[in-house]
C-alpha cells in the first residue's frame, strides 16, 4: 500500500488552488502539503486504491480547511480504518487529541499501535487510557508494545485496583510483568513493578529481595524506597525507616521527605513530622500539598496562625483550593474567628472534606442559634456549588432540625424538587415525617424510594421497621423485613428489625434468636431496647435489669432506653 505522504500530494494535486486553513498550535500543521506538491509525478500510482476511500480523504481536508474539525475527524478515521496506512492513523490521531475527543483518541491510537508496533507512543497513549478507565487486560498489549519501542511507561501503573480484576486478568498482568523483568533485567522500572505485585499478593519476602536488586540500579529509587518502608513498617521492623532516612539525606528528594512526615504524622510523631515539614516549607518549591500537610500539623498542635500563613501561600497556588479551606476554618475555628471559619467554609467545593466542611459550618450556626444565618449560609453555598446540593439540603435540614425549626421539612421537599431521585433526601423526609407524627406522609417516601429502586433491601427495612413501630400491620412488616433479610443476612439492623417484628406477632422464640444475634453485632441502645421488652414480657426480669443497666452505664440518657424503661416501668439505675 502507498504511503500517506504520496496520498497528500496527490490531494494536494487535486486542491490545488484551494486556501489552506490556519490551524495555530495545531498537530496538524505537522503534515506540510505545499513541500510534497514537487515532488509529485503526473502519474496514476494509486490506481489500487478504491475511489470511494480518496473520496473520505478529500472529505477530511475539506473539512479541515474549513475548520469543521469534528467533520474532518470523522473522515479521517474513516479513511484510516479503511486504508491500512499508519501515518493516516496518526494524523487522525493527532487530530482526535487536538479537540480533545477521548473515544477517537483512543480508537486512533489502537490503531496506529495495531499497524506499526514500534510506535511507542501510541502504544502508550493506548496503554494510559485503558489504565484509566480500569481496562487492565486490554492494556496489557499496549504495554509490552510501548516497553519494548522504549518509551517511558510505568508498567507498575497495570497494578491499579489489581485485587479486583478477574483471576485471569491478575494471571495475565503477572505474566507480563515477569517477562519485562526476564528481558530487562537491569531496568528499573519492571523491577519494581513484579515488586510492587508480590507485595499485594503478600509475598513481602520476595518483596524485599526484589527491591533489594532493584536498589542496585538505582540506589534511592523513590518509590522503591517507599515501599520498603511500608514493608518494614507493617513487620514492626525498628529500621524500617533507615534506608528512608538515608535517601533523603542523599538526595533531599522532596517527595521522600514529605512522604517520611506523613509516616511519622500517622505515627503521632508530631515533633519529628514538623522538622521535616519545616524543611519543606522553607523550601521555595513548597507544593501545595507540602504546605497543607505542615497546616494540618500545626492545627494539630494548636498552632494556628502558623497554620494560616502555610494555607494562605497554598490557596495562593489555585490548587487543593477546597481542602486548603477546609483547614483554614479548622484554624481559624481554633482562633475562635467563627464569621472567617464560616467565610472560608463557604469556599469549600465538593472534595474530600466536602461533608465535614458543611457539618462543622452546621456546628457553629446552632452554636449561634441564628436561624436566618443558617439559612443564608446553605442557600448561598448550594447556589455556589450546586454539584454538592443533594448533601447541602440534607444537612441543611438536618440543621434546622437541631435548631427546633420548622423549616426543615420544607427544605427537604425543595431539595426533593430539583433532585427528584434522590433517595437520601427522601429518606431523610421520610424520618422527619415519621417523627413529627405524619406516617401517612413518611410511608409514602419509602414507598417512593422502592419505586426507584426496587427490592433495595434498606427500603425494604425502613418501611417494614416504620410500619411495625407505627401501625398494626404486623404481618405486611413480616412481609417486606423477609424480603429484606434474604438480600442482606447479615445486615444487624435488618435482623434487628425482623426480630422486632416477630416479637410483635407473638413469636418469641424466632424473636429472641434474631434480637440477640443483631445486639451481638450491633450492641447498640434501640437494639437493647427492643432485646429488654422481650426479656421483660417474658418475665426474665433479672436478665432485662442486667441488660439496661449495662447499656445505661454506656448511653445514659438515651431515648430508647429512657422510653422503654418508662413504658414497661423498668427501674433505671442511678
Amino acid at each position: 500500500m502507498r504511503s500517506f505522504p504520496y496520498i497528500i500530494g496527490l490531494l494536494a494535486l487535486t486542491l490545488s488552488g484551494c486556501a489552506s486553513v490556519d490551524l495555530a498550535e495545531s498537530p496538524l500543521e505537522t503534515e506540510q502539503v505545499v513541500s510534497i506538491v514537487a515532488t509529485v509525478e503526473p502519474s496514476h500510482p494509486y490506481a489500487d486504491i478504491p475511489g470511494e476511500h480518496l473520496s473520505t480523504l478529500l472529505q477530511a481536508e475539506f473539512a479541515i480547511r474549513e475548520r469543521n474539525l469534528d467533520a474532518g475527524l470523522m473522515h479521517l478515521m474513516a479513511a484510516s480504518q479503511a486504508i491500512p496506512d499508519p501515518a493516516i492513523a496518526r494524523r487522525a490521531l493527532q487530530l482526535a487529541q487536538y479537540i480533545r475527543n477521548p473515544d477517537a483518541t483512543l480508537e486512533m491510537a489502537i490503531r496506529v499501535s495495531d499497524l506499526n508496533s514500534s510506535d511507542g507512543s501510541a502504544a502508550t497513549l493506548a496503554a494510559a487510557v485503558f489504565i484509566e478507565r480500569g481496562d487492565i487486560a486490554r492494556a496489557l498489549t499496549y504495554s509490552r508494545r510501548a516497553f519494548d519501542a522504549g518509551s517511558d511507561i510505568n508498567p507498575a501503573a497495570l497494578l491499579n485496583n489489581y485485587g479486583s480484576q478477574t483471576p485471569e486478568t491478575q494471571n495475565a498482568t503477572r505474566k507480563l510483568l515477569e517477562a519485562l523483568e526476564s528481558d530487562y533485567p537491569e531496568d528499573a522500572r519492571s523491577l519494581f513493578a513484579i515488586a510492587l505485585l508480590e507485595w499485594r499478593q503478600g509475598n513481602s519476602d520476595v518483596a524485599v529481595t526484589k527491591l533489594d536488586k532493584l536498589f542496585t540500579i538505582e540506589a534511592f529509587h523513590e518509590r522503591g524506597t517507599l515501599l520498603l518502608t511500608e514493608i518494614l513498617s507493617q513487620a514492626d521492623d525498628p529500621g524500617a525507616f533507615d534506608r528512608l532516612i538515608k535517601a533523603i539525606e542523599a538526595t533531599n528528594s522532596s517527595l521522600l521527605r514529605y512522604k517520611y512526615a506523613r509516616y511519622l504524622l500517622g505515627k503521632q510523631r508530631l515533633t519529628g513530622a514538623k522538622a521535616q515539614f519545616d524543611v519543606l516549607v522553607a523550601d521555595p518549591a513548597a507544593t501545595a500539598d507540602h504546605l497543607i500537610g505542615a497546616a494540618v500539623l500545626d492545627i494539630e498542635l494548636s498552632n494556628s496562625a502558623s497554620a494560616l500563613l502555610h494555607l494562605d501561600r497554598a490557596l495562593s497556588f489555585g490548587q487543593r483550593e477546597s481542602d486548603a479551606q477546609f483547614f483554614k476554618a479548622l484554624a481559624l475555628i481554633q482562633l475562635n474567628d467563627v464569621s472567617g471559619a464560616l467565610k472560608a467554609l463557604s469556599a469549600v467545593g465538593p472534595s474530600t472534606n466536602y461533608g465535614r466542611a458543611l457539618q462543622e459550618a452546621s456546628a457553629l450556626l446552632v452554636s449561634q442559634g441564628d436561624i436566618r444565618a443558617a439559612n443564608a449560609f446553605f442557600e448561598e453555598h448550594r447556589q455556589a456549588h450546586a454539584e454538592g446540593a443533594e448533601l447541602n439540603f440534607a444537612l441543611h435540614a438536618e440543621t434546622l432540625q437541631t435548631m427546633g425549626s420548622s423549616e426543615a421539612e420544607s427544605v427537604l421537599s425543595r431539595g426533593i424538587s430539583t433532585l427528584p431521585t434522590s433517595t437520601r433526601l427522601l429518606f431523610a423526609r421520610a424520618n422527619f415525617r415519621e417523627r413529627a407524627g405524619f406516617f401517612d406522609l413518611a410511608e409514602g417516601d419509602y414507598r417512593q424510594i422502592l419505586s426507584l429502586n426496587p427490592g433495595d433491601a434498606n427500603a425494604l427495612n425502613a418501611l417494614g421497621y416504620a410500619l411495625t413501630n407505627n401501625t398494626d400491620r404486623f404481618q405486611e412488616a413480616a412481609g417486606l423485613l423477609e424480603e429484606a433479610i434474604s438480600k442482606d443476612p447479615h445486615n444487624p439492623a435488618i435482623i434487628d428489625s425482623l426480630g422486632w417484628v416477630y416479637f410483635k406477632l407473638g413469636k418469641d422464640r424466632q424473636a429472641e434468636l434474631l434480637l440477640k444475634e443483631a445486639y451481638k453485632q450491633y450492641p447498640d441502645p434501640e437494639v437493647a431496647a427492643h432485646l429488654i421488652e422481650l426479656l421483660w414480657t417474658q418475665g426474665r426480669e433479672v436478665e432485662a435489669r442486667d441488660l439496661i443497666s449495662n447499656q445505661w452505664r454506656a448511653s445514659p440518657n438515651n431515648e430508647h432506653l429512657r422510653e422503654t424503661a418508662s413504658r414497661l416501668a423498668i427501674p433505671l439505675p442511678e
